[in-house]
């Protein structure tokens, strides 16, 4: 897109927080491994500059991520993360946007807790609708089954404050066995 000239990808958890664990599966490098790879795509294919929160195995707070979006004048904030269930069966994709509290659908003036920029929730629902599509088709090349969890609204703190459109994407299940199985593959993780 030619207005995007910044984007931050924000590879959930790190450090101390490891996020999801199935078998020898952690959530935390698999994001960060999916985001450098992204991070390099990005780079390659667009000349958009790429700012990832963390690069290494550190935990940075959930608003710091926002805050340092914000403070280098990000286009759009991608966060993501890998899920899990107590459900071996549940699967797939799906791409949250933050939800505006219910006092905005009575209102034409968005509160300040929920965006610094009114048109900022709006776009985030449209870019998690093409983060979900374009993520969905790439991964059903090697999984065509993947089921589609859909674009929901949710109250996720790493995306609150954020000033441009932002999204937290969970790209596959770690306790799912095929997905797991998949998400240790360089081919899935590219895709």
């Amino acid at each position: 897109h030619p207005a995007l000239t910044r984007i931050v990808l924000d590879p959930g958890h790190g450090g101390h927080d490891p996020g999801a664990r199935a078998g020898t599966l952690n959530e935390a490098p698999v994001a960060l491994d999916v985001a450098t790879r992204l991070e390099a795509r990005l780079r390659a294919e667009t000349g958009i500059e790429v700012v990832l929160t963390r690069r290494d195995n550190v935990y940075l707070p959930l608003r710091a991520r926002t805050a340092l979006a914000n403070c280098v004048g990000a286009d759009l904030f991608l966060s993501i993360h890998v899920n899990a269930s107590r459900h071996e069966v549940a699967g797939g994709i799906a791409t949250y946007h933050l939800r505006a509290p219910a006092s905005d659908t009575t209102t034409s003036v968005r509160p300040a807790s929920f965006t610094a920029r009114p048109s900022a929730g709006h776009d985030s629902r449209d870019l998690a609708e093409a983060v979900q599509r374009n993520l969905l088709a790439g991964v059903r090349q090697l999984n065509p089954d993947a089921r589609d969890m859909g674009v929901k609204g949710a109250k996720f703190m790493v995306l609150r404050g954020a000033t441009m459109p932002s999204v937290l994407t969970e790209i596959s299940f770690l306790t799912n066995e095929r997905e797991a199985v998949l998400l240790s593959t360089d081919a899935y993780r590219d895709q």
